[in-house]
């Protein structure tokens, strides 16, 4: 195979050039983290025969979308002896091996020697104890090295490796063994930092933070700091709402608790969003939300109506009375990825002065959810797992995060003659 120059950033070098046996790094997002793994596992795969080399993200799905298609570009052809789309596998002429996979499969991880392993986006990889467990007499043969990479995801066990520490101060590593590196999405220089610059203006403080500065934020305590009820809860301007708004709502189902539909007006410029109307309601069925829908519906056209995707069956009897709604994508995180959502359209605008995303102030149970809205930690009987919201008088919030999670920001023009695009039947 001929030799390949890659190009590194400064900081890709110092990863590189580490030669502990646990490298823990902590980046931020599009800090160029996958790149430099990739390059990694394809150089160890080319220095000695027959190496076992394991990428590791939290999914299978995730897996094959960050890593495969970059290692099939990667990999000259000359150099492959056989590759297994289904298995996600490549073996080299030289009869290394590098294999994509998912530690959502934790019996994947089983029972092979390899000889060296990265775990990517290791914060968002769940049961981590069972799956460091099982992966951990995989190492003992060739006395593999790791690196565990990633950006923060609160206070879990990616900053309990980072930290080389268990909640209870016991060193998880020891100091010999392993190096902590940690790089900020500034630290790219393929991106441009005034986009950066304006992303933290556009984000709240911990999601920035978190994201592009790499920092652990404990998110405990109130979850959404933007809200303020004399900010956010206003007089609906419906003599501006004309036939060059965009409409759509929202639906969270009450089964013993409040059930929370919400409509939503976006202005031309879409640097308003109004939730104008509503309901919330315990004890409604299907064909009761229905009607409301339709007698509410009167007049404007709903674009992409979205409701919880746990209840289809709910969906389904909804559109049987002639309510129609689209199960909301919710996809990995999708709680935590909401929530930075709604807290950005919270947020004040430079350009109106005021938030982009407003409330009716007469439906003051929206405001009351905000305010006692709160982060809380879920443990087992061995250690915190993650901090998740207090799931308890909670419908607004989860219906408000449906809207968030399914709007999509369109071309002014464009979106009234591509309805399709907004998976509009």
């Amino acid at each position: 195979m001929n030799k390949v120059h890659v190009n590194l950033s400064d900081w890709q070098k110092k990863v590189w050039k580490d030669d502990k046996r646990y490298t823990i790094v902590n980046c931020g997002r599009r800090s160029g983290k996958t790149t430099v793994v990739a390059w990694k596992l394809l150089w160890m795969a080319t220095q000695k025969e027959g190496q076992n080399l394991w990428y590791i993200a939290p999914t299978y799905k995730q897996a094959k979308q960050i890593l495969w298609e970059m290692l099939i570009e990667m990999v000259p052809k000359e150099a492959i002896h056989k590759r297994n789309e289904t298995e996600l596998k490549i073996v080299l002429k030289n009869k290394s091996k590098i294999e994509v996979k998912g530690a959502d499969n934790v019996d994947s991880l089983r029972g092979v020697r390899i000889d060296f392993a990265v775990f990517d986006e290791c914060a968002f990889i769940d049961k981590w104890e069972m799956v460091w467990k099982v992966m951990r007499p995989t190492l003992v043969d060739s006395k593999a090295s790791v690196m565990f990479i990633s950006t923060p995801n609160g206070f879990n066990h990616f900053r309990e490796l980072s930290y080389n520490a268990t909640k209870e101060g016991t060193p998880i590593f020891d100091e010999s063994s392993h190096s902590y590196h940690h790089y900020t999405s500034y630290e790219n220089p393929y991106l441009d930092k005034a986009e950066l610059d304006i992303m933290k203006k556009e984000m709240n403080e911990d999601a920035f933070e978190q994201e592009i500065m790499g920092e652990f934020r404990k998110m405990s305590g109130l979850i959404y700091k933007e809200f303020n009820r004399e900010r956010h809860m206003v007089e609906i301007p419906f003599d501006r709402f004309d036939s060059n708004w965009t409409y759509t709502r929202s639906l969270d189902f009450g089964f013993g608790h409040k059930s929370s539909l919400g409509y939503y007006a976006i202005s031309p410029e879409q640097t308003e969003i109004y939730r104008y109307d509503g309901l919330y309601v315990s004890g409604f069925n299907e064909r009761q939300l229905a009607d409301v829908v339709k007698t509410k519906d009167k007049g404007k056209y709903m674009l992409y109506p979205v409701a919880d995707s746990a209840q289809p069956m709910a969906i389904s009897e909804l559109q049987s009375h002639g309510a129609n709604f689209n199960p909301v994508k919710k996809g990995r995180d999708s709680v935590k990825n909401g929530i930075v959502r709604v807290a950005d359209l919270l947020k004040v605008r430079n350009d109106t002065g005021k938030p982009t995303l407003m409330f009716n102030k007469y439906h003051t149970y929206v405001a009351d959810e905000f305010e006692r809205y709160r982060w809380i930690e879920n443990k087992n009987d061995k250690s915190l797992i993650r901090e998740i919201p207090y799931k308890a008088m909670d419908d607004a919030m989860d219906e408000i995060r449906y809207f968030a999670m399914s709007w999509k920001k369109k071309d002014p023009v464009a979106r009234y003659y591509n309805r399709n695009d907004w998976g509009i039947r």
